[in-house]
């Protein structure tokens, strides 16, 4: 968004911020190393990643108990949790239940929306 006012005037953020008298020290470390606030970490976020964490996994596992075993089900849940899983630093890259979301999340993606999990598949 800097560049868009970057120029003569402005010829860095800083000189902008003290233009407007803007201290917004969080934000600044964020432009410095172009980390945007539309990609999340778990910075400062960790407990409320790891509930949402959980609620996903439950919410996954809830689905299939009452046997909705769609690709259309099942998808956006298991994308949320795959994501999530990502952000979270304190989980290892070569996590075996990260690389197990990831396997079926990769397995949905290969169905149609109206087809299902078999019930070997969702028991696993």
């Amino acid at each position: 968004a800097f560049k868009q006012v970057q120029g003569e005037e402005y010829p860095t953020v800083e000189s902008f911020m003290q233009k407007y008298r803007l201290d917004a020290p969080a934000a600044l470390d964020r432009i410095k190393e172009d980390r945007p606030i539309t990609i999340k970490d778990d910075k400062g976020n960790t407990s409320k990643l790891i509930a949402e964490i959980v609620a996903l996994f439950i919410t996954a596992m809830d689905k299939l108990k009452l046997e909705m075993r769609s690709m259309d089900d099942l998808h956006g849940d298991l994308k949320d949790l795959s994501d999530n899983l990502s952000r979270l630093s304190l989980i290892p890259a070569g996590w075996p239940s990260r690389e197990k979301v990831n396997t079926w999340l990769v397995t949905l993606s290969a169905m149609q929306a109206n087809e299902e999990l078999d019930e070997t598949q969702a028991r696993r």
